[in-house]
């Protein structure tokens, strides 16, 4: 991917049809004020011949902003009776007539071609005063609009809030073909998907690399449950831990360079580092109780794990050396799964409750809050690049879900095409 100012090149999504969006299901919003941002988004004005492009444009960008859980939409029906649509002479929008519906905010764009090029011109407004809060023009090959569509939803966000949404992010999952399983690359909404490997077996619990570049995961390709790195560009998968007894969750570290890992080789489980070829191995934990599923804080310096040494698992962290244990989980429940907010605010984790439910700790005060309660199992955490979401796997459908990870708990069930998968990891922004 090439970047210049105001301009995006993308090389390598295909477009889908987005036709229908999953409702978003709150968790309880009862006797809460409604505190989103209300915005419009009409069909963006095209050229002839892409009409349909900017109508779906403003589909994946109301999509996008909604799944933040800081926009609310304007439905359709509320917009103004004198509303026709959009044209290209952004001179001719009336601000005065938008007045009624109470919008904070306009989105606008103009979608037209280039030789085999889509360039979308994209603007939100203030809707009270008319001025513009952000203007950026995207370039893109005429099959990458979706991509076009969550870069300006991206920019919308950061305008607003401060730190841009994850609308270009993608994530990686195990998914079911087969008798086997196989990973698999998407959006984040779960369009564009495509199987990155074939190894004709059982791979799972595929963890993204910091740059989206890399894939570490568990297979058993080579007939044990090893683990191994995939390039995904080329699709050269290279062994991590080929060790005697249990190979697991691995965890890379902030700047891709190590991971901490789950090895039995030694009679135990215990927490261990390598370097991403495989070298420079070194033990972490020394406990008589079993030490799993570690975590990189997002500044390196720590890292959380799993342990039974106060009798049933709980979450504790320790330092990058393997100093300092302390626990951090005291919710009630067995506790599994911890996952470190790029903000280093919160952990994520599973907990036993009535189900396995997906818990948010907070770092600094050690309270813990539940945001999920379906039947089932909720289980394999991961976090959005901006610490707003989490993604997760859940038994109620065999599929994804996103969780908000801010009151009031929106969840999100993310389109694989109705495959079985599990295991999400989500990865950064596309830069």
């Amino acid at each position: 991917m090439k970047k210049t100012t105001g301009i995006v090149l993308v090389l390598s999504v295909t477009l889908a049809a987005f036709t229908c969006f999953a409702q978003a299901v709150r968790i309880d919003s009862s006797g809460v004020g409604d505190k989103r941002v209300l915005i419009a988004i009409p069909d963006f004005a095209a050229a002839p011949g892409l009409e349909s492009v900017g109508a779906e444009m403003a589909q994946v960008v109301a999509y996008d902003l909604e799944f933040t859980g800081l926009f609310r939409i304007l439905p359709r029906a509320s917009y103004p009776a004198a509303f026709t649509g959009f044209t290209p002479d952004v001179s001719r929008l009336d601000f005065e007539m938008w007045r009624p519906a109470k919008i904070a905010y306009l989105a606008y764009a103009y979608v037209y071609k280039e030789g085999e090029n889509v360039i979308a011109q994209c603007r939100l407004y203030d809707a009270e005063t008319g001025n513009p809060a952000l203007g950026q023009q995207f370039t893109a090959r005429a099959d990458l609009s979706r991509l076009v569509a969550h870069r300006f939803s991206e920019e919308i966000v950061r305008s607003v809030d401060g730190v841009p949404g994850i609308a270009s992010s993608t994530i990686c999952y195990s998914g079911k073909v087969g008798a086997g399983k196989e990973l698999f690359v998407s959006d984040y909404d779960g369009f564009n998907a495509r199987q990155v490997t074939k190894h004709n077996s059982i791979s799972i619990k595929p963890k993204m690399s910091p740059d989206g570049s890399r894939i570490a995961y568990l297979s058993y390709k080579d007939r044990y449950p090893f683990l191994y790195i995939l390039d995904i560009a080329s699709g050269k998968s290279t062994a991590l831990s080929k060790n005697v007894g249990l190979n697991s969750a691995p965890s890379w570290s902030p700047d891709g360079r190590r991971l901490a890992l789950t090895l039995s080789k030694d009679g135990n489980t215990e927490i261990y580092i390598k370097n991403s070829d495989g070298s420079g191995e070194q033990r972490l934990t020394r406990d008589r109780a079993g030490d799993t599923s570690p975590s990189f804080s997002p500044d390196g310096s720590q890292i959380a794990f799993v342990s039974d040494r106060a009798g049933s698992p709980q979450i504790y962290v320790m330092g990058a050396d393997g100093s300092n244990v302390r626990r951090v989980s005291y919710q009630g429940g067995r506790a599994y799964d911890p996952v470190w907010s790029p903000d280093g605010k919160k952990i994520a984790c599973c907990v036993e409750s009535g189900g396995m439910q997906i818990y948010l700790l907070d770092v600094a005060s050690g309270q813990s809050v539940q945001v999920t309660n379906t039947g089932g199992s909720n289980e394999s955490p991961s976090w959005s690049a901006d610490s707003r979401h989490v993604i997760y796997y859940s038994t109620r459908n065999r599929g994804l879900w996103a969780v908000n990870a801010n009151y009031p708990y929106e969840q999100h069930p993310i389109n694989a095409g109705g495959m079985q998968c599990e295991g999400p990891s989500w990865g950064p922004r596309r830069q």
